[in-house]
């Protein structure tokens, strides 16, 4: 993994996405950038040039010869400072186009992950690694570029000029880029630990910060005097990330001032040799001069490449090593769908990531088509796990689900859910349209308003004409310039959503706790109408709405300790008719 994960890597997965994505812009990036190394470099001949040509007047020759040469001088000043301009113009372009082509990577990456993935904590911190790793990956490729770009054109041209006048400039000149390049070395190495240790404190300092400012937090934090506590703990984390940071500052700037001093005998010893040279005639005044003129831009521009353009590099890759790591994570490969018409468990385990506790145990089980199953349980009983094994958004850790047949493990992690359909306890409040808030379950078609106002009616949620002055189009988010709803009326706009989308199979996980007993046993009475001729699951914790159910499952702790109809469990005098009749005491007290 770390030799995948290398620099090299890295510039062969960017340089892939370049040539097969955006050819042209990267062709028209490269070409003026090189360009702009060779004009710079070629500053420094016409300089001697001018040089010769003054010296030769000044030794009788007249001045005739020198204005061409200066003026020769002059325009090539004026092109390099145009295509500096033109550089950096394109490779502003060049990397937004590429950042554009990545993230889409990243999105489909994401879009195969294991949804298992999302409940581990160490995927959660190689997310948000991979997150600001994607923009450092863009940087540190289009920087590389434009480091070996000038190092081939401005100091390829250097070092063949510096040949030209004496093979022993030229090893003065390399000389001096070996402590810059151990510099380089030591500072990605330093920065890549410091990305290591830091992921998980800015996670939690971004959470943190959210609690404080964000509207859905701000009113119980205020209520409940939690500013202070969060506030503490989101400086607490900054204050780690910042203690790192210095204490990887500290180190790596040490290094680099003490290999700094060495790259200064590479400098002096050209400038020396330049001299000796002179003295024994070995060059002439004018080509002396001109490269004594070059020899500071020369370090300024390896003082720009090194501790500036190749420091970047080295930090970013710090960031980028964290981007390549997080596509390179296994993904579901299934490529099949199903109907989901039918469902089986076969001695079926299951737990999650960093736990040593099993949710599901040994659960064997068939769902017949067309049947309308409940599934009742204490908190803690492993219905909502249960539900997520049954759609194939889990896999077992032991046992097999399958799905028509299908094991779940199969299925394709972007088409294999299409005719499934599920609305989860902790539903989704899209800061979008009424429309799009229910349209969003089925985007492989346009939006059918006869159907979206159908749906709509089926959950009982009707448009306030006061408030929603733009019908279906109205804006779901006061932050927007739209309205907001109740908790009862997000939750039947999330029951429209998932009866929106087309399906065979659908789910219906706690979706109505802000509904109160009686709507929501009329709202399961029309669900269980609606999914006539498909399979249905309803998880419920108010067992007063799981007798209109075909078959209810009782679960605790995870294993299934009794399945049958209300009337044959009522009858059976087991668990389910203990918490039948303690739920039935609340309402007649």
């Amino acid at each position: 993994m770390k030799k995948k994960n290398s620099y090299f890597a890295l510039l062969g997965y960017m340089s892939r996405i370049c040539l097969k994505k955006m050819p042209g812009a990267t062709f028209l990036m490269l070409l003026i950038a090189v360009l702009a190394g060779m004009v710079a470099a070629g500053v420094t001949l016409c300089k001697q040039i001018f040089f010769e040509a003054a010296e030769e007047a000044i030794g009788g020759a007249g001045f005739e010869g020198v204005w061409p040469t200066l003026l020769l001088l002059g325009a090539v000043i004026i092109l390099q400072i145009v295509l500096n301009g033109a550089d950096r113009i394109r490779k502003f372009d060049f990397s937004n186009r590429l950042i554009k082509e990545v993230g889409s990577e990243r999105n489909r990456k994401a879009a195969r992950a294991d949804v298992l993935c999302y409940e581990d904590s160490r995927f959660l911190d190689s997310i948000e690694k991979a997150n600001k790793g994607m923009e450092a990956s863009v940087r540190a490729y289009t920087m590389t570029l434009g480091i070996i770009l000038t190092i081939v054109s401005y100091f390829g041209f250097m070092g063949g000029y510096f040949w030209t006048i004496h093979p022993a400039l030229l090893v003065m000149l390399f000389i001096s880029f070996i402590p810059f390049g151990i510099g380089s070395v030591v500072r990605y190495y330093v920065r890549r630990n410091l990305e290591n240790e830091a992921a998980p404190y800015r996670r939690q300092a971004d959470y943190y910060g959210r609690c404080i400012s964000m509207r859905e937090y701000v009113k119980e934090t205020r209520l409940l005097g939690g500013f202070g506590y969060f506030y503490k703990k989101f400086q607490d984390c900054v204050e780690a990330v910042r203690r790192l940071s210095w204490k990887t500052t500290k180190k790596s700037e040490i290094v680099e001032t003490t290999l700094r001093f060495f790259s200064m005998t590479g400098y002096i010893g050209t400038i020396i040799l330049l001299f000796v040279f002179l003295l024994n005639g070995e060059v002439g005044i004018a080509a002396f001069a001109a490269v004594a003129s070059s020899l500071d831009a020369m370090a300024d521009k390896m003082e720009i490449l090194f501790r500036g353009d190749v420091a970047d590099v080295v930090q970013d890759m710090t960031m980028a090593r964290n981007y390549m790591e997080f596509l390179r994570m296994p993904e579901r490969e299934g490529n099949k769908t199903v109907e989901g018409r039918s469902v089986s468990f076969e001695d079926v385990s299951f737990t999650y990531p960093q736990s040593e506790k099993e949710s599901i145990k040994h659960l064997s089980l068939e769902l017949k088509p067309n049947e309308t199953i409940a599934v009742v349980g204490e908190n803690g009983a492993g219905k909502s796990t249960f539900a997520k094994l049954l759609l194939g958004l889990y896999t077992p850790t032991r046992g097999t689900v399958r799905i028509d047949g299908v094991d779940t493990r199969e299925l394709d992690p972007q088409t294999g859910y299409e005719n499934l359909s599920a609305v989860f306890q902790n539903y989704q409040r899209y800061k979008m349209s009424i429309r799009e808030n229910v349209s969003i379950s089925e985007t492989s078609e346009d939006d059918d308003e006869a159907r979206i106002r159908q749906v709509l009616a089926q959950a009982d949620w009707h448009i306030d004409e006061g408030r929603m002055t733009e019908g279906l189009d109205t804006m779901l988010a006061k932050e927007f310039g739209g309205t907001d709803l109740s908790g009862g009326q997000w939750q039947r706009l999330a029951i429209a959503r998932g009866l929106y989308r087309r399906h065979q199979l659908i789910v219906l996980d706690e979706p109505t706790a802000a509904i109160d007993p009686l709507e929501e046993s009329a709202i399961y009475q029309k669900f269980a109408e609606i999914s006539k001729g498909k399979t249905a699951v309803i998880i419920t914790h108010r067992l007063g709405s799981a007798r209109i159910a075909d078959r209810i499952l009782v679960l605790d702790h995870g294993e299934l300790v009794e399945s049958g109809t209300h009337a044959e469990l009522l009858a059976a005098k087991g668990q389910y008719s203990r918490l039948y009749e303690a739920q039935a005491r609340w309402y007649t007290a």
